[in-house]
């Protein structure tokens, strides 16, 4: 029995992400108070990004970056905000560049739903 709950636990270690995660309340103040500020890197799709985002993020789908993480190799030594609609693309993505080496990710608690939810500002496209 004691083996199956080893087995168990080391699959679910293998399947997490080791990314600090903040709450929105932590990455508002973050993006407020510090001369350097994190990478904010929003994963969900273009028009997700265009409907509203968080002022200075940048966009790259998450499919994007699963397919060409390279995208982001400029990024590897700087402070990474990983996020999207609600946290599933973010965890991918988290996970393959903890994969690649990227240390210093930082994962958002409830992403731009929880964003949204607390009032936060955010920038609209028009295009």
């Amino acid at each position: 029995m004691k083996r199956f709950y080893l087995t168990l636990t080391l699959l679910f270690s293998l399947n997490s992400i080791s990314a600090e995660l903040w709450t929105v309340s932590e990455l508002k103040e973050s993006i407020s108070n510090l001369d350097q500020k994190p990478v904010l890197l929003d994963v969900r799709t273009k028009a997700e990004y265009d409907s509203g985002h968080i002022l200075n993020a940048i966009n790259i789908p998450h499919e994007e970056i699963l397919q060409s993480p390279e995208l982001l190799t400029e990024f590897k030594d700087s402070q990474m905000v990983v996020f999207c609609r609600s946290g599933v693309r973010a965890g991918k993505v988290i996970q393959l560049l903890e994969s690649l080496g990227f240390e210093d990710i930082i994962d958002i608690d409830g992403d731009m739903l929880a964003w949204s939810e607390a009032g936060y500002d955010m920038e609209v496209n028009n295009e």
